[in-house]
């Protein structure tokens, strides 16, 4: 059977497109799975006016087969006939004799009959899926419409509901279903009946190109034939491309240009007008940004050229403005807008930008002191890092911040590193971290301060809610140490940070806090697994690249353990001593031979452990304890721990624990699991 579904709805916003076909596959093939329903995955249609999939299910749903065990073998037959128990549950479950078989269970030798489903109807089945669906789909922000009763992302105008081209009974935000839907909104808004087969080439003949995929193929096609015939280079940008994907139903690709003039202003100023407020890709031309620009239209007309001409015009008229923004902010040193901190507000109980840039200044001169950067640029940087907030240009374009503030600091002939640390606070974005010490030092500064004031306020992330951004920093902080191979210690970082707020707070829940993040990015990262996660940062979690540097090593050991060798014998240690503390070892008390080759193992391990820790060879001091795993199970095997004789027992456990203690120095293999 073939199922042809659609929404038709007012504009869709951008924001709640992104990963919305994701969400329809997943949720409907969940729900179709868990029905016993045999389907082909959907094919997803979205644009900024329709909801759509299609796919095809079989009639009938899938035979289930289900086991139901009885009573033991022993009471079911008496002298070769069936007892009273076996035929009382023979006739509960409507079975026979011929039904049942005996099988082996983890409880011994029981009677068995397989119950199979009836051949039922799917239809029912996927309609019903469908309904709960779209109303399990998650939106930030629905609408409700009508009296109230209706609620969805947008109110919706059409229904389109069949299977087998035939119009199923439907109802949906008030909605009966139809077998027709609408075409574009200016070019061709006609009503259009469709099937199953003909609903991608009607709508294409209707001027809606309802396949996300082939919009994008075309826009990037119409993209490339323009830097073919001008000899230019698009500036990629994936994310305004998907923007523009979503907002269009027949997207055709316009070029333009503006007056060389502007090129003056600072490329990101150009390039974030374009792009942010206007949603115009831009191109460069031998390295440079060049004075042309493509936007994407959602129509076609016989004359392109008095759209293109609106383009320039709205875009000139920005472009002015920037100007105009950029030649007063520069007749101002950037540390004179400092004091004007004391204006603006950071957050109700942590006080103005101006506080925070005082805090800022003593914080990144603490990271740089600990990291062995100069402690003088460091609280220049933090000093200016905020002060372009108070700028016109950054007013107007909020984006701007850190851009602009490099900018004037160049402009006002501060420290060329002074001047790239104010961009890179904002670092981590996608691909790019903060580099320059100068700015390692101030990014870090900024985002610690921000957790530790969030937690201050009582700002913590609650569920999917995040306002403060205190999860996104908690991770500039991880990639930034990580990607420069930084050791910090985060418990002195977190109790600096705290005294200059006189907060007094749980540092170890911050800390946690950052653990947690720390396992959630690895995880989605190299895709580590879970437990060796646990493991690492069990252990101890105080410096970021060191718990990396010890996940590493222990990928490293499982890596090179195919059949869990090593593993099974290290964590047969910690099986056993648990959470026992006692490490004092009286090699006089051992008896058999093994403790005292354990004994000589271990010590000959403490020798070499000091060095491979300041070195923070953790791969090596695990393969020192794996390559001494043949004393290991000879010590299980040979010797009783828990012995009756209390000095023995206390003996061998100190002797354990002595070893444990030295796996812990990378991990506690307590949450491996082998």
């Amino acid at each position: 059977m073939k199922l042809l579904f659609e929404l038709f709805t007012e504009e869709l916003p951008f924001s709640e497109m992104v990963g919305l076909d994701d969400q329809i596959k997943d949720k409907l093939s969940h729900l179709l799975n868990s029905n016993n329903v045999v389907f082909k995955q959907p094919e997803v249609f979205i644009t900024p006016r329709r909801i759509a999939l299609r796919f095809e299910f079989e009639e009938l749903l899938r035979l289930q087969e289900k086991k139901i065990v009885g009573p033991p073998e022993s009471v079911c037959y008496k002298d070769g006939k069936p007892t009273k128990a076996l035929e009382g549950f023979l006739r509960k479950h409507n079975a026979t004799i011929n039904d049942v078989s005996i099988e082996e269970t983890p409880k011994g030798r029981y009677a068995v009959i397989t119950i199979k489903s009836e051949a039922a109807p799917a239809k029912p089945v996927v309609v019903e899926s469908l309904n709960t669906m779209l109303n399990s789909l998650h939106f930030n922000k629905k609408m409700r419409w009508g009296n109230g009763e209706y609620e969805f992302i947008r109110p919706v105008h059409n229904v389109l509901l069949l299977i087998d081209d035939k119009v199923e009974p439907f109802e949906f935000a008030g909605k009966k279903s139809t077998d027709f839907t609408y075409g574009h909104r200016f070019m061709d808004n006609r009503k259009i009946n469709v099937s199953y087969e003909s609903y991608l080439q009607h709508l294409k003949d209707a001027s809606v190109i309802a396949d996300q995929e082939e919009r994008r193929k075309l826009i990037k096609k119409q993209l490339e034939e323009i830097c073919e015939n001008e000899g230019l280079d698009l500036i990629q940008d994936e994310e305004l491309l998907d923007e523009v994907v979503n907002l269009t139903e027949f997207p055709v690709v316009v070029v333009g240009g503006f007056e060389e003039r502007f090129l003056k202003l600072p490329d990101e100023v150009l390039i974030t007008s374009m792009k942010d407020h206007q949603r115009y890709f831009a191109f460069t031309k031998n390295g440079k940004l060049a004075n042309r620009f493509a936007a994407v239209s959602n129509i076609k007309t016989s004359n392109m050229d008095l759209i293109r001409v609106g383009y320039e015009r709205v875009l000139k008229a920005r472009f002015s403005d920037a100007e105009f923004f950029f030649e007063e902010d520069k007749k101002r040193p950037l540390a004179s807008f400092v004091e004007e901190l004391k204006n603006m507000m950071f957050q109700e109980k942590l006080g103005s930008q101006y506080d925070r840039t005082q805090r800022l200044m003593k914080l990144a001169s603490f990271v740089a002191e600990k990291l062995g950067f100069d402690t003088e640029k460091a609280q220049r940087a933090a000093y200016l890092s905020k002060a372009d907030l108070m700028t016109q240009m950054v007013y107007e374009f909020p984006e701007l911040q850190g851009v602009m503030g490099r900018e004037y600091a160049l402009l006002s002939s501060e420290d060329p590193e002074v001047a790239e640390a104010i961009f890179e606070q904002y670092l981590p974005k996608e691909n790019l971290t903060p580099k320059t010490k100068t700015g390692i030092a101030l990014s870090i500064a900024d985002k610690t301060d921000l957790i530790v004031g969030g937690f201050l306020a009582n700002l913590k992330p609650t569920g999917a809610k995040d306002p403060y951004g205190l999860r996104r920093a908690a991770l500039g902080i991880i990639r930034t140490l990580m990607d420069n191979q930084l050791f910090l210690g985060l418990k002195e970082l977190l109790e600096y940070a705290d005294s200059l707020y006189n907060a007094n707070l749980n540092l170890d829940e911050i800390i946690d806090f950052i653990r947690i993040r720390f396992i959630n990015y690895l995880k989605e990262l190299k895709a580590y697994p879970h437990d060796a996660l646990e493991a690492v940062t069990s252990a101890r979690f105080n410096d970021i690249y060191d718990a990396r540097l010890r996940l590493d090593a222990l990928m490293h050991l499982i890596e090179n353990d195919p059949d869990k060798a090593k593993r099974f014998a290290i964590k047969r240690v910690f099986n056993i001593v648990k959470d026992y503390t006692y490490s004092d070892i009286t090699p006089e008390l051992f008896v058999e031979n093994e403790e005292k080759q354990l004994y000589e193992a271990i010590k000959r391990m403490k020798d070499s452990l000091s060095r491979m820790v300041q070195q923070k060879d953790y791969a090596a001091i695990l393969d020192m304890v794996a390559d001494e795993r043949e004393t290991i199970n000879r010590f299980f095997d040979n010797v009783m721990v828990m012995d009756k004789d209390e000095a023995l027992r206390k003996n061998r456990l100190a002797l354990l624990n002595a070893l444990k203690n030295i796996v812990l120095t990378v991990a506690d293999f307590r949450f491996l699991e082998i």
